[in-house]
């Protein structure tokens, strides 16, 4: 039952830094990005260069909605679309550097410098094994 608690705990404590973060750089951000708008962006980040298809299946909204969301996105110049290198009738959504601007400067988490500084070699290696796996279980 520990166990449980520990990863529940855990797992709430990251969305809660992935929340404040995410409402810090909306109010940073110039732009005034809607959240809505601002969470888009960062699925389709986080997608690495998803096609408006791939964006809308994973967000499960329908094509219309998606498009609307990324012509947002366009007129404020946060992403653009470019024609797919493997299927030329497609277009990936990708990130400007207007974006890149905005979002690198909260990217580094000072989390894993600490991990490194209070484990040791042997400590790194079994939570990195840790998070390998919650990955792969996150994936499926």
């Amino acid at each position: 039952m520990r166990f449980k608690k520990t990863i529940n705990k855990f797992y709430r404590k990251v969305k809660l830094a992935i929340y404040k973060n995410m409402f810090n750089r909306m109010v940073e951000n110039d732009e005034s990005l809607s959240s809505s708008e601002y969470f888009c962006l960062e699925c389709i980040y986080l997608m690495d260069n998803p096609t408006i298809t791939q964006f809308a299946n994973f967000l499960d909204i329908s094509a219309p909605n998606a498009t609307y969301k990324v012509k947002q996105l366009i007129k404020k110049g946060f992403i653009t679309k470019e024609r797919s290198q493997k299927d030329r009738r497609e277009f990936i959504l990708v990130p400007t550097q207007k974006f890149f601007d905005c979002y690198e400067n909260k990217e580094d988490y000072v989390l894993v410098n600490d991990l490194k500084k209070d484990m040791d070699k042997k400590e790194c290696r079994k939570v990195d094994k840790i998070m390998r796996i919650l990955t792969e279980q996150i994936e499926k």
